[in-house]
């Protein structure tokens, strides 16, 4: 399998399918911390991958990528770098979304004679 494909079957096609599934909810003012996080992420990963293939660590077939690279890395690992971030990016963003917009659980009252409702110890009165 080519690097792109597996970015296409494993990457993009989740992402479109959250586009789809969270359209309504998606907004540019919400999407904006993703293009900081992603400047943080190509800052980060970019010199170490770029070493680590100079230094023979790991590469990366010819015949499984377009030939196009950027210093010592793939096109295809550059995209891999942006549409993983924003894959997972877009998961957390809805994840956190429905925490925060969640209704808070109503409060039981203790019934009488419950655990609950028998007073408490505080930590003066342990220790005498």
């Amino acid at each position: 399998m080519t690097y792109a494909r597996f970015l296409g079957l494993f990457v993009v096609l989740p992402i479109l399918f959250l586009l789809v599934r969270y359209r309504r909810t998606l907004t540019m003012r919400g999407l904006a911390p993703m293009g900081l996080l992603l400047v943080v992420v190509y800052a980060a990963t970019s010199p170490w991958d770029n070493l680590a293939v100079k230094w023979g660590l790991w590469g990366f077939k010819p015949e499984l990528i377009w030939g196009i690279k950027l210093g010592y890395l793939p096109l295809e690992e550059y995209l891999f770098f942006g549409l993983q971030t924003l894959l997972v990016g877009l998961w957390a963003r809805e994840r956190l979304r429905r925490v925060l917009e969640a209704p808070e659980p109503q409060q039981l009252r203790p019934t009488e004679g419950s655990e609950a409702s028998k007073p408490r110890l505080d930590a003066g009165e342990v220790a005498s």
